[in-house]
């Protein structure tokens, strides 16, 4: 089996716990497959489940300064308890309209920004914790 970032309860959890912003929460079950849990023009974000395990998250961003953006990633970020470097990766990516990656306990952030500042990431984990 491929690695994860762990199991769909565990990800929400700790996703949940850190986000103050109750419409973007993450619901209480998820099929397997791959899901777009919230879409509202300015966040899509996007987890892709296999039994019930999750091995990848995407936000989509229209506005990548905007604070519910913001928020969103730090709801992963504060959750995997991986503040780390990652700051470093969105601001290259953002300044420069280009990718940039970084790792954290073996999580990898793949960051995409576009020109017309729509900024993706892409959260999977590469290596053991």
């Amino acid at each position: 089996m491929a690695l994860t970032l762990g199991s769909y309860q565990y990800v929400r959890d700790v996703y949940n716990q850190n986000m103050r912003l109750a419409q973007y929460k993450l619901p209480e079950q998820l099929t397997d497959g791959t899901q777009t849990v919230h879409d509202d023009g300015l966040i899509k974000l996007t987890l892709v489940v296999t039994d019930q395990q999750v091995t990848k998250i995407t936000i989509v961003t229209t506005n990548p300064r905007a604070t519910e953006y913001m928020q969103v990633f730090e709801g992963f970020e504060f959750g995997f308890d991986a503040v780390a470097t990652w700051i470093q990766n969105y601001e290259q990516s953002v300044t420069t309209h280009g990718p940039s990656q970084g790792i954290v306990k073996g999580i990898l952030a793949d960051y995409q920004t576009t020109p017309d500042e729509v900024l993706t990431v892409n959260l999977t984990r590469v290596a053991n914790r």
